[in-house]
């Protein structure tokens, strides 16, 4: 019995000295199976992220679509409103262009863009470009005190900054300044 257990013994031996073999064989296999199966996934995504890039693509292509249908349709209503005599009827006429006016009006509003009201609030360069200033000192410093074009918001974002006049109360140090730079470059000019 001895000898069968040692035969059993030399089995388990020989058992034991087989499985880390088979082991690491079906460890092999299956990190194949894995990284085939890796390579299959990587190019799943690729091909999703292809498919989604040129999805992206066509909507931006024609996301402007809805929007030209509706400017069309203004256009359309502005060269029937150049066919009205505007001798022989201008209050049809100026009617017409009032109401084209408010059907732009309407879709501008609908597609998320407003107009802003800078007029008498501080002046922010972030809404405005102050294109010329005044010094008024019987209106507050940096307040807007005429609007050359308006500014516009679309939705959250400025989508034009208003052009605007800023007054701006000058302090004598700056004139000081500003006169002492003059006759300073005016002295170089007569030196020349």
């Amino acid at each position: 019995m001895e000898l069968a257990s040692v035969e059993n013994d030399n089995d388990d031996e020989e058992a034991f000295e087989l499985v880390p073999e088979d082991e690491l064989e079906v460890q092999r296999v299956r990190a194949e199976e894995l990284f085939d199966k890796l390579q299959r996934v990587q190019a799943d995504f690729d091909n999703y992220r292809k498919r989604m890039d040129a999805r992206f693509a066509e909507a931006a292509k024609f996301a402007g679509e809805a929007i030209l249908l509706k400017v069309l349709e203004i256009y359309d209503n502005l060269e029937r409103a150049l066919e009205v005599d505007f001798e022989t009827d201008p209050k049809a006429a100026k009617e017409g262009i009032a109401a084209i006016k408010q059907q732009m009006d309407s879709m501008l509003r609908q597609e998320g863009v407003r107009p802003m009201d800078p007029l008498g609030k501080p002046f922010d360069p972030y809404y405005q470009y102050s294109v010329h200033k005044i010094n008024d000192p019987d209106r507050p410093d940096g307040v807007v005190v005429e609007v050359y074009q308006k500014g516009y918001m679309f939705r959250e974002k400025v989508l034009r900054p208003a052009l605007v006049c800023v007054n701006r109360h000058e302090s004598e140090g700056s004139n000081t300044e500003t006169d002492s730079e003059s006759s300073e470059a005016q002295e170089k000019k007569d030196g020349e």
